[in-house]
């Protein structure tokens, strides 16, 4: 086969090893989900690699033939299986798994997986609890889950299997060996869930190229990447996004005692910040509409889908309307919830002062009274900033409301050697 590979295409392929394969799915499934501590499986038809991942770097690989067409074949067949069957599957795993001692799970570890068959088992349950993202990335799977579909697949006919809800047609003759396959992983393992991957061996040798100068072919930061690698595909990385989210971060910064937000918050302010007019790519007069569905079909490594879904929400609102999770409410906590208006003020706020994308308003400085109820939100100007400030105040609206206090915005000087 190689050799025909050679003389009809002039190509010289390589031949990856069992290793070579987890090596390569695990830089993907890095620089998909920024894994810094803990284990890649990747698990396909064949075989299963567990990769130990420390650092970021890939480590320790060891294949084993537990791939979910195997299993399959060996033990389970294709449609519907017995208990006995099904029992000398779990041993056949367990006796393959026993050696692998080192695939436990420590402190601060988390447990990542790609292919076909963790995505499908993703999907299912997804379909099953109205799951508003069409996005696998960097999703949660819980072992409790993985383990009730384990337990009930085996026991229904190809057929059945079929009509599951989120499952591709091609995979309902081994879904039920993989996972199989993947609960008795998690529970020699130890992990109570494991997050999913959209990107496997196909990236990572794509990375290997890609990131040749640094030390190692892992980003050293993935979400600050993945942020602007979307808005350079949209021909959105500019002066006015930049100021933007400056401005929104000085008022973050700022406002503290009075939002209490902690750095995760002001990070995901920084990528709406960033990314909030790419849907002008699209159309203008809706391109916040625009920059929210781009945000969430695109999705952002390195980002659960959570806070795509929060990101997104804030470009929907960073110009116009109440800010309000909508259909992503199943997905935000009582803390995003909160945090939703006060960030979408913010960033809001520093759009109307940007209004003239001229940054003649260099910087905020903000005078808080929190006993009183009051903010004073200084617009520090280089030049004539009367359209911003009036523009600006208009829109003050929803900031107020969120922090509760009285908000008022006026012109102030900016000095370069200023403190």
């Amino acid at each position: 086969f190689m050799a025909r590979i050679r003389a009809e295409t002039g190509w010289e392929p390589r031949l990856l090893s069992g290793e070579q394969e987890g090596y390569y799915g695990a830089l993907g499934a890095v620089n998909a989900t920024g894994l810094c501590e803990g284990f890649v499986i990747d698990l396909g038809g064949g075989s299963a690699q567990i990769v130990e991942i420390r650092g970021g770097v890939p480590g320790q690989v060891v294949s084993l033939p537990l791939g979910a067409l195997r299993l399959s074949d060996m033990f389970l067949g294709f449609d519907q299986a017995s208990s006995s069957t099904v029992k000398k599957l779990n041993a056949f795993v367990e006796e393959h798994l026993g050696p692998v001692d080192w695939f436990r799970a420590r402190p601060g570890d988390r447990l990542v997986a790609l292919g076909g068959t963790v995505r499908n088992l993703a999907r299912i349950e997804q379909a099953s609890c109205g799951f508003p993202l069409d996005m696998v990335n960097g999703y949660e799977l819980g072992a409790a889950s993985v383990q009730e579909m384990a337990g009930s697949f085996w026991k229904m006919s190809q057929k059945e299997r079929g009509k599951l809800t989120g499952l591709d047609s091609d995979r309902a003759d081994i879904i039920q060996s993989g996972a199989l396959a993947y609960a008795a992983l998690l529970a020699h393992s130890g992990f109570d869930s494991v997050t999913i991957s959209q990107q496997g061996l196909r990236e990572g040798l794509f990375y290997e190229t890609f990131l040749a100068g640094q030390p190692q072919p892992v980003f050293k930061n993935l979400r600050q990447f993945s942020v602007l690698n979307l808005a350079r595909n949209f021909e959105c990385e500019n002066l006015h996004s930049s100021h933007v989210t400056s401005l929104s971060l000085r008022l973050f910064d700022q406002l503290q005692p009075a939002h209490q937000l902690g750095p995760v918050y002001r990070e995901l302010l920084w990528a709406a910040g960033i990314l909030h007019d790419i849907g002008n790519r699209i159309d203008y007069y809706y391109h916040h509409h625009h920059s929210a569905y781009i945000i969430t079909s695109s999705g952002l490594p390195g980002y659960t889908p959570r806070e795509v879904c929060f990101v997104a929400l804030l470009t929907r609102y960073h110009r116009k309307g109440s800010p309000k999770a909508g259909e992503f409410e199943q997905l935000l906590t009582d803390e995003d919830q909160t945090a939703l208006p006060i960030l979408a003020g913010m960033l809001r706020l520093s759009e109307f002062l940007e209004r003239g994308r001229s940054q003649v308003v260099r910087d905020v400085r903000c005078h808080l009274d929190l006993p009183n109820g009051w903010l004073q939100i200084e617009a520090l100007a280089d030049g004539d900033a009367s359209m911003e400030l009036w523009d600006a105040s208009r829109n003050a609206d929803v900031l107020a409301r969120a922090l509760g206090l009285d908000v008022e915005l006026v012109a102030g000087v900016w000095l370069e050697d200023a403190d």
